[in-house]
C-alpha cells in the first residue's frame, strides 16, 4: 500500500508518508535460519518467497496547530528503483517545506535523512530545527568510524550521503539525551543499538498515545517472531536486540499503538504475544 494514511492522537494529526519499499534477502539478518524464517513469515501473514521479504520505507508528518514536525525524511534520490515518492507524497499531503518547524529523526541513517537536502546542497526545510538522539551526530561524523568503511563501498557511500544531508543543519540542531519531551506532547524514547542515538518518538495527548518506533524492525515478516534477528548495519547488535526485546515486552503489556518507518501500512498496530515471539495486530 502506498497511500498517505492518517492517525489521530488527541489534538495531533499524524500522517504516514510513503517513500517506497525494498526487498531484503535473508542475509540482511545475521541470525537468519531458513526454517524459522518460514514459520515467522507465516505467523506474520507476510509474503515470503524463500529469498526476500518486503521492507517498506515511510516518513511521518505530525501536525499540531501551526507546528509541523517531520519524523524521518525519506531516502535520497536514486536510493533504489522502488523509492523516491517521499517529497511527492509530502506535497500531496499539503506540506510546504518552508512551513516545517522541526525534523525529529529516529536516527540518522541514509533512508531517514535523504530528502533533507536539495541537489544543490541547500536545506530542503530551511526553517526546521533538527532534533535527534544523543550520540548519533558524533557517530556519523566520526572519522574513525568513516575510515573503517571501504572506499567505494556501500557503507561509506551511505555515510557520505547522510553527512551531506545533515551538514546544512549543523547550526540548527538539538541533541536529546535520555527520555525527554522535546516539544509539547512529543517525547524521545531512547532505543539504542541500531545506532547510538536510535530513538522512538512518542506522541501523547488527551489520554491517548502512539509510538513511532524507528528501526526497531526492518521486516515484519521476521523480527516480531524473532526479536534476536538484528540487521547487518546495527552499530551495536547486542544493544539493538536488548532494546527490541524490552520494547516488545513493554508494548505487549501496555497495548500502546505503534507506527514505524519499516512497518506495513495501514497502521497503527499493537504488539501481542504469539506462539512464536510476538506479532503485530491492528490497533
Amino acid at each position: 500500500m502506498t497511500d498517505i494514511t492518517t492517525t489521530r492522537v488527541g489534538r495531533f494529526e499524524i500522517l504516514t508518508i510513503p517513500d517506497g519499499y525494498g526487498r531484503a534477502p535473508g542475509t540482511l539478518f545475521p541470525a537468519f535460519d531458513p526454517d524459522r524464517a518460514v514459520a515467522a513469515a507465516a505467523q506474520a501473514g507476510e509474503d515470503y518467497d524463500g529469498k526476500t521479504v518486503n521492507v517498506p520505507i515511510h516518513g511521518f508528518v505530525i501536525r499540531d496547530g501551526t507546528e509541523v514536525t517531520i519524523v524521518d525524511a525519506g531516502a535520497p534520490d536514486g536510493y533504489s528503483p522502488t523509492t523516491g515518492a517521499f517529497m511527492t507524497n509530502l506535497a500531496k499531503a499539503g506540506v510546504v517545506p518552508e512551513e516545517v518547524t522541526r525534523l525529529a529523526m529516529t536516527h540518522l541513517h541514509v533512508d531517514h535523512v535523504g530528502q533533507m537536502v536539495r541537489p544543490d546542497g541547500s536545506k530542503t526545510f530551511p526553517n526546521a530545527e533538527l532534533v535527534y538522539g544523543a550520540g548519533d551526530w558524533d557517530h556519523f561524523f566520526n572519522e574513525a568510524v568513516y575510515e573503517k568503511t571501504k572506499p567505494g563501498g556501500q557503507a561509506r557511500g551511505s555515510l557520505d550521503v547522510s553527512r551531506r544531508a545533515l551538514a546544512p543543519y549543523a547550526d540548527q540542531k538539538r541533541e536529546i539525551a535520555g527520555e525527554v519531551e522535546f516539544a509539547p506532547g512529543m517525547t524521545m524514547i531512547p532505543l539504542p543499538g541500531h545506532t547510538p542515538g536510535h530513538s522512538g518518538i512518542r506522541i501523547d495527548d488527551a489520554g491517548e498515545s502512539v509510538l513511532i518506533w524507528g528501526d526497531t524492525i526492518h521486516a515484519n515478516a521476521f523480527q516480531l517472531a524473532e526479536p534476536d534477528w538484528g540487521v547487518l548495519f546495527d552499530v551495536d547488535p547486542e544493544a539493538a536486540i536488548a532494546s527490541r526485546r524490552r520494547l516488545f515486552a513493554e508494548l505487549a503489556e501496555s497495548g500502546m499503538p505503534v507506527l514505524g518507518p519499516h512497518v506495513p501500512q495501514p497502521g497503527p498496530w499493537r504488539v501481542e504475544k504469539a506462539p512464536i515471539g510476538y506479532r503485530l495486530i491492528p490497533a
